[in-house]
């Protein structure tokens, strides 16, 4: 989509003289950041797309704080004003844009006072982004609250939420639809959210309010102006985390075509399965043992083009010659990666402090031990620091690992770290027997899917 994106710092004269004739097509803001030491120096202005904000204009913040924006609205809908706030959700500058909207904004820390020409239907707005304040406190990473608190709030807030959407009755039925599903949407998306946020108070297991499972539904996603809200595809991708969370079974991390069920609309698919392969942080063998069954439904140009890119990525180290080093075993004999040609190698990168790593260490030792004697090298390779040389050995002697043990000479900024851009362990590396990279992100030995993949290895 071709982007209209036009700034210029506040000159209201000029904007009057000199842009008057093509108003019919723009809509303008005026804004004042009324926020003691604030420091910002640019406004961003969103707009939406497939179901997440992207930059629509920026805007610069002179010395009295004033900034504006003069932006062409091609289609009535949701623009967002962030001064830095947005992420965070400390305050929602959620307006609805049309062609000819004249906006004054004087914004305070916790709030705005609206105003201008022509407001269009933004009074509306504000109240449905106040709702969303009250719930978002709930919603933020770092808030000290917990279920004490949220609980007995979520029920007066839904009442709420749910009183105002019914008084949302404008002559636009296009835009009472659309706020009544942000309404809808912003109560659902920060309520599961809220159950993703660390917290120092837990609820038990089966402790959740009763509201929530009136919002699961066999066919909960079927409305595709979802796709246009800014959190429309946060709201599929906290719900359905949510649901595998506490759906009584074990998690499943690749449930994508499971949850695609439970979606109804192509787009909504769509965008879905790109945001949530955007970020799983799959391995290739999951990747490729998934996309058959996803692929059908990323139809859009986005998604093509985004899966061109990803699958280019995920395989850009395949094939490659895997870095030589060389580094000392327990006895302090000197071990080298060349060593090991004519066999598949699995390296796990760890270190003694790691709780993951030695969590990793009983299938470690479980995976050496079903393999041993076959044409594979198990190497464990600590990234401990150097002053703790000692400390690993007697790890390695009082766990009695097996396979090979090796320590690297500068932890994280060794060459095998920064080889494979290694910023955090365990992380695993599997070779074939040329020295060639298969994976330089490899299954863990806890994934049950990496001994398939070892068994087709070594009958190939």
């Amino acid at each position: 989509m071709k982007k209209h994106i036009f700034y210029f710092i506040l000159t209201f004269i000029t904007v009057q003289m000199s842009f008057a004739a093509n108003l019919s097509e723009y809509a303008v803001i005026r804004g004042t950041i009324s926020i003691p030491d604030l420091k910002t120096k640019e406004i961003t202005l969103y707009n939406v797309e497939d179901g997440k904000p992207v930059v629509a204009a920026t805007a610069k913040v002179n010395s009295l704080g004033e900034f504006g924006f003069m932006t062409p609205v091609s289609a009535a809908g949701f623009y967002y004003v962030d001064y830095g706030q947005f992420k965070s959700r400390n305050q929602l500058i959620r307006l609805y844009l049309e062609p000819k909207l004249d906006i004054n904004l004087v914004v305070n820390k916790t709030n705005y006072v609206l105003s201008g020409k022509n407001i269009g239907q933004n009074a509306l707005v504000q109240k449905a982004n106040e709702i969303y304040n009250e719930f978002a406190p709930f919603a933020r990473l770092g808030e000290n609250v917990s279920y004490v608190e949220f609980y007995p709030f979520i029920d007066k807030g839904i009442a709420k939420a749910d009183e105002f959407s019914k008084s949302i009755k404008t002559k636009d039925a296009n835009f009472n639809k659309l706020l009544k599903l942000a309404v809808a949407t912003d109560v659902e998306e920060l309520t599961y959210t809220f159950f993703r946020m660390p917290r120092s108070v837990f609820p038990d297991k089966d402790d959740r309010p009763a509201v929530i499972k009136t919002w699961m539904t066999d066919k909960k996603f079927t409305d595709p102006d979802l796709l246009k809200l800014a959190n429309g595809v946060s709201l599929m991708t906290n719900y359905f985390f949510y649901v595998t969370i506490n759906g009584g079974e074990k998690p499943k991390r690749l449930d994508l075509t499971e949850s695609i069920t439970h979606i109804t609309d192509p787009a909504l698919k769509d965008a879905y399965l790109r945001e949530e392969v955007a970020t799983s942080r799959m391995k290739i063998e999951e990747y490729e043992k998934i996309a058959p069954s996803i692929k059908p439904f990323m139809v859009s140009d986005a998604s093509k083009a985004f899966l061109l890119e990803y699958e280019k990525v995920l395989h850009k180290n395949v094939g490659q010659k895997g870095l030589d080093f060389t580094y000392k075993d327990i006895n302090d004999k000197p071990v080298s990666f060349s060593d090991f040609k004519g066999k598949f190698v699995y390296i796990d990168l760890w270190a003694t402090w790691c709780g993951p790593c030695k969590a990793e260490i009983p299938h470690m030792k479980k995976i050496e031990e079903d393999y041993h004697g076959k044409n594979i090298v198990f190497v464990s390779l600590s990234l401990d620091k150097p002053k703790d040389a000692q400390k690993w050995k007697d790890f390695v002697t009082k766990e009695q690992l097996k396979g090979i043990q090796l320590m690297a000479d500068k932890d994280f900024g060794s060459d095998v770290a920064k080889n494979y851009d290694v910023n955090a362990i365990p992380r695993f590396l599997l070779f074939d027997t040329k020295g060639n990279i298969i994976n330089a992100d490899a299954l863990r030995p806890s994934n049950p899917e990496l001994r398939v993949q070892l068994d087709k290895l070594l009958k190939g």
